[in-house]
């Protein structure tokens, strides 16, 4: 039963949507059950594009910087009943710790403000973590030498230690094994403000994290395990992740899932909450490093690996139900309390935008990652960190094939971005596997996965490939084996490359279908498909974060489409889409890194109506297909002419006529750059006559469907183009906000064979009847104008636009 008396809800959203994409669709999903559920919501957000929507399940959106003053102040004017920080990010929890006693009344759902305040404050953490008997590496910070040295004798070494000034900066970490070392370190000059922060050395243990679900009842399940290959030193996102934890036996699993499930009733946290152990395999070792009360990265990716709504779970858990008695759409029974078990193993790698190596440690330094599915670690690896066709792998393996061994080890005590492929190097030159995992902390049972790798590869360099070794061979994930002669003459369902379902235990179940897929190999295929007739939409691989952003905003819009308008959407990546819980069951997802599936025939083709491709990855068979369709963004013409005043515009067009339902239009001054959308219902009459002529001009030997996106500038006072690009580009997430005109839904509609009206006027081309307007200042703030503000600032601030 939810908690009485709350009605209206204000959710804390996260503070940079280009950092927090992994939130967007949590927010999405919290915001849509809230709806369903009947209660008002309203959310403070600085990037309103993180929302992933143009505020259908939002009573009210507030654009402002997401601080405590605000929130605060927010609270004061409207008075909610209660406050959700869980899904915004590490910035919520820090808003919502600084309110103890200044917000009335209102609740705080899902983190306590002890709960909250203990994620800064590291003396808090570990004093409720003694105070309970968890196990917590405890620290010292002090300018008395006898008092740190008798700390030192009290855990031994190895320890770290740093120095910590007065103006709250510190030097780095230093590790110190011995007292000689110890000695140096103390006797360095010192400011007398200065002082010294000490605690274990755990560099080189074995990272975990469990992710736990609580009620307010105290009713707890544990919803997944996440393991770090690579050992605590490098930073967890520049880890490769594997879920479930393999290397953790069933006494060590069961230790860890009771001191998460206590952590989480130690700080009372209904909802959803992650805990990071160090555990060192040899000693026994175990030590909590880190709690996260909130949605986080990990969480979306548990929630891809394991199936399990965490989102919805969580948001229900916060506003009072009882675990095994939730409602996934405020209709359908869901018991959240049973554990899922994953039939399959999930990996999150990472990756950098350049090729060349990069060193790892403590700080982050990937760009952006990556998921794929296997049912060995093997295939997990082949598909993933391995992948020739993702990392280029073939290039790094002739680079290092170069150096010596000294030098080969010197990048083995060193890791970089190329750690596996560093090791299986030393692999293949016969270095001990005992060695290596004494040097690199990392388990014993990936290196033995890595020497099979390699022995699999000389296989195939050798052109050894027969009847005794290529079922193995397809069972790793290797490719490239899979339409050899050797394995077509043979009708074995073993052999040959499958769409398998991803299940777990607790979701797989008549409430809840699950139609997401992965390519694999070695088990009887298993993919079933309704008779309903598909548009097969292949997703583009990512390279940055701000690219996740407009893929999940793209594919989210275009399955809403595609099911409003009576089709079946099957969406195809290289890597997976994390998915909103509300398009989950009525589009296929498959992911396929190795792009197989267009030669496996297991969609049936005469289903397929049509195929939209956002993948950038046109082969010339597509090339020559009319069923294909392209909407990845691709430049027509450039032009290198730089202006104070510009415009960008989406064009949609359906090969004879278009419209210009959106245009963004921007103005430098000085140091201050100014953007307001839904420009159209600014424009003069001769403005629009002139940028109608235009891309009457730039598209009249163009007689296809799709969407144009034009960027002008004003010289001499009039409009030149300086860019027209083909399909969705970075703004479309914007523009769609910004109009009244869904674009995304415009295009679908012209796919079916939808047409515009011949003849419409000037008024009806530019038509966009919206109320409010996003202006963005100096690329950072965003604020909601009415049309009479928007007036205001262009006539006061602005000024001769």
């Amino acid at each position: 039963m939810a908690i009485s008396g709350i009605h209206n809800i204000l959710i804390i959203g996260p503070t940079n949507s280009d950092k927090n994409v992994d939130l967007s669709t949590a927010l999405y999903d919290t915001a849509d059950i809230l709806h369903k559920l009947g209660y008002k919501t309203t959310i403070i957000v600085e990037n309103p594009t993180a929302l992933l929507s143009s505020g259908d399940f939002f009573d009210r959106v507030v654009v402002e910087k997401v601080n405590g003053e605000n929130v605060l102040n927010y609270v004061n004017q409207f008075r909610p009943d209660a406050i959700l920080p869980t899904v915004g990010d590490r910035n919520a929890l820090g808003i919502v710790s600084g309110l103890n006693g200044k917000i009335s009344t209102t609740k705080v759902l899902g983190t306590s403000y002890f709960a909250a305040l203990a994620t800064f404050k590291r003396e808090l953490f570990i004093s409720k973590l003694n105070q309970n008997k968890l196990p917590v590496i405890n620290f010292i910070s002090s300018d008395d030498e006898d008092e740190l040295y008798d700390f030192i004798r009290s855990i031994g070494f190895p320890i770290i230690a740093r120095r910590r000034f007065s103006n709250r900066h510190s030097s780095g970490w230093t590790n110190i094994n011995n007292l000689f070392e110890l000695d140096n370190f103390m006797a360095l000059e010192d400011d007398k403000t200065t002082k010294i922060e000490i605690e274990r050395s755990i560099r080189g243990f074995s990272e975990y994290s469990m992710t736990v679900v609580r009620d307010r009842f105290d009713n707890a399940a544990l919803i997944g395990t996440i393991e770090d290959i690579e050992p605590i030193g490098i930073h967890h996102l520049d880890s490769n992740l594997v879920s479930p934890a393999l290397s953790l036996n069933d006494s060590k699993l069961q230790k860890l899932r009771n001191y998460s499930i206590k952590l989480a009733r130690v700080f009372d946290i209904v909802g959803v909450c992650t805990a990071h152990f160090a555990l060192n395999h040899k000693t026994g070792e175990c030590y909590l490093t880190e709690f996260i009360p909130r949605m986080s990265e990990e969480t979306k990716f548990l929630e891809y690996a394991t199936c399990y709504p965490l989102a919805t779970v969580a948001v229900e858990l916060n506003l009072g139900y009882q675990l095994d008695k939730l409602q996934l759409d405020s209709g359908n029974s869901f018991n959240g309390a049973e554990e899922p078990f994953m039939d399959h193993i999930t990996s999150r790698f990472p990756q950098w935008n350049s090729k060349e190596q990069r060193y790892i440690g403590p700080s982050k330094t990937s760009d952006s990652s990556i998921i794929v599915n296997g049912f060995s670690i093997e295939e997990v690896f082949n598909k993933g960190p391995l992948n020739d066709k993702l990392n280029d792998n073939l290039t790094r393996y002739e680079q290092l094939h170069k150096l010596d061994d000294d030098q080969l080890f010197e990048k083995i005590i060193h890791p970089t971005s190329w750690m596996l492929d560093v090791l299986l190097e030393a692999i293949r030159r016969d270095f001990e596997l005992p060695v290596l995992s004494e040097v690199t902390g990392i388990n014993m049972p990936y290196l033995v996965v890595l020497k099979r790798i390699m022995e699999n590869s000389a296989i195939i360099r050798d052109d050894a490939v027969d009847e005794e070794n290529i079922e193995r061979l397809v069972e790793m994930g290797v490719k490239g084996v899979g339409y050899s002669k050797v394995l077509l003459d043979r009708d074995e369902i073993v052999t040959k490359s499958v769409v398998k379902s991803k299940k777990s235990i607790s979701v797989a179940s008549e409430n809840f279908e699950n139609r997401n897929y992965f390519v694999t190999s070695g088990i009887s295929n298993d993919i079933e498909m309704t008779d309903r007739k598909k548009i097969v939409v292949r997703s583009p691989i990512i390279t940055s974060k701000k690219n996740i952003m407009v893929r999940q905003f793209v594919l989210l819009q275009l399955v809403k489409s595609i099911n409003q308008n009576g089709l079946e959407a099957v969406i195809v990546g290289r890597e997976p889409w994390s998915t909103p819980l509300e398009i989950r069951d009525i589009a296929y997802e498959i992911a396929d890194p190795h792009m197989e599936l267009r030669h496996l025939n297991l969609i049936p083709n005469e289903s397929v109506f049509k195929i939209i491709d956002f993948s950038e990855t046109l082969s010339a068979e597509d090339v020559e297909n009319n069923e294909v369709f392209q909407i990845s963004s691709k430049k027509i013409k450039s032009l290198d002419v730089k202006g104070e005043t510009t415009m960008r515009i989406i064009v949609v067009s359906d090969g004879d006529n278009f419209t210009i339902p959106s245009i963004i239009f921007r103005k430098s001054i000085n140091d201050k750059s100014y953007e307001i959308s839904s420009f159209n219902n600014f424009l003069t009459q001769p403005e629009k006559n002139e940028i109608l002529e235009i891309v009457k001009q730039e598209l009249s030997d163009n007689n296809q469907i799709n969407v144009f996106n034009f960027e002008l500038v004003k010289s001499n006072g009039h409009w030149l183009v300086t860019l027209i690009s083909e399909g969705m580009n970075g703004d479309i997430i914007r523009h769609e906000l910004a109009s009244s005109v869904h674009v995304i839904d415009t295009l679908v509609k012209m796919i079916l064979g939808n047409k515009f009206k011949i003849g419409m006027d000037i008024d009806e081309i530019f038509y966009n009847d919206d109320d409010e307007y996003l202006v963005t200042i100096n690329d950072k703030k965003f604020e909601t104008f009415d049309f009479k503000e928007t007036q205001t600032l262009l006539n006061e601030e602005i000024k001769d636009y």
